[in-house]
C-alpha cells in the first residue's frame, strides 16, 4: 500500500515536473506505513497486547522504525506540507478511534463515507502534498489531477467493496451493498470514463502521462468488471493494489 501511494506521487511529480528531495519521498513513504499499520492493527494490539504473536511484534518495530523516520522527515518539510500532514493524519486518527458506543464508532464506520474519506486522504498525499512542497502555484490542471485521482482511487477500492460485500456490516452503506456490485461496475467505469475526459480540459499536457492515465483507466475497468465477492484476497490485495506501481513503471520507461 505504501509503494502504492509513493507510485502516485511518482506519477504527479513526473506529469507536473516537480523538484522535490529525497526527504519529501521517504516522509511519505513512512507515514503512508505507519498510517497503514494504525488503522489495520490498532484494535487487534489493544484488545491483545498481552500475547501479540511474533507476525504483530515485527509489525510494531516496523511502525515504531517508520514513527521515527517520519518525525526526523517531517521537520525538514515546508511548513504548508507539515500542516497538510497532520490534517490527513487526524483524518487517519478518527478513521480508526472508536469514538463512540454504539456505531458508528469512527469515520470508517460512518455508513457510506469510507470510500470517500481513503480517496481523500490519499490524494492529499499524492497530488496536494507534492504541489504544496513544491511550492508551485495552484493552477486549474493541479484541480484537475486532483479530481482525477480522486475518482480512480474510488475505482481501486470498488474490487474491495465488492469482494466483502457479504462481510461488510450492513450499517457500513457501501456502494455495492447500497446499488448492487452490476450497478457498482457501472459507476466505476463512468468515472474512469470522467477522468479521461478531464484530461482534454488541461491547459497543459503530455503524451507520456496521458498513455499512462489511459493505460492506468484500461487496466482498473478490466480488474473492477472481473471483481466479484468470491475472489481471492490476492486479486485484490495483490493485483489491484499494484495497477499504480505498474503505472509508474510505465512512466519510467516513457520517460
Amino acid at each position: 500500500m505504501a509503494f502504492a501511494v509513493l507510485s502516485f506521487c511518482f506519477l504527479t511529480v513526473f506529469e507536473l515536473n516537480l523538484k522535490l528531495s529525497p526527504v519529501f519521498y521517504v516522509s511519505v513513504f513512512c507515514a503512508s506505513v505507519l498510517g497503514y499499520n494504525f488503522v489495520k492493527y490498532f484494535g487487534i494490539a489493544k484488545f491483545y497486547y498481552h500475547s501479540l504473536t511474533t507476525k504483530l511484534k515485527y509489525i510494531q518495530l516496523v511502525s515504531l522504525l517508520s514513527a521515527i523516520s517520519f518525525l526526523y522527515t517531517f521537520l525538514m518539510l515546508q511548513t504548508l506540507s507539515q500542516m497538510l500532514l497532520f490534517f490527513l493524519g487526524l483524518i487517519t486518527f478518527l478513521y480508526a478511534i472508536p469514538l463512540g458506543i454504539k456505531p458508528p464508532k469512527n469515520l470508517r464506520s460512518l455508513g457510506g463515507v469510507k470510500i470517500y474519506v481513503i480517496a481523500i486522504v490519499w490524494t492529499g498525499a499524492s497530488v496536494v502534498l507534492p504541489i504544496l512542497e513544491s511550492q508551485s502555484v495552484l493552477l486549474l490542471d493541479h484541480l484537475l489531477i486532483a479530481i482525477q485521482r480522486i475518482f480512480v482511487l474510488i475505482v481501486l477500492m470498488l474490487p474491495f467493496e465488492i469482494r466483502d460485500l457479504e462481510l461488510d456490516e450492513a450499517y457500513l452503506s457501501t456502494i455495492p451493498q447500497k446499488i448492487g456490485i452490476t450497478n457498482t461496475k457501472l459507476i466505476g467505469c463512468a468515472l474512469l470514463s470522467d477522468s479521461l475526459i478531464l484530461e482534454f480540459f488541461k491547459q497543459q499536457t503530455n503524451m507520456e502521462s496521458t498513455l499512462v492515465l489511459v493505460f492506468t483507466i484500461t487496466i482498473l475497468a478490466i480488474l473492477l468488471i472481473k471483481s466479484t465477492n468470491l475472489r481471492s484476497r490476492y486479486y485484490t490485495s495483490f493485483l489491484v493494489e499494484s495497477v499504480p506501481v505498474i503505472a509508474l513503471i510505465l512512466t519510467l520507461i516513457l520517460n
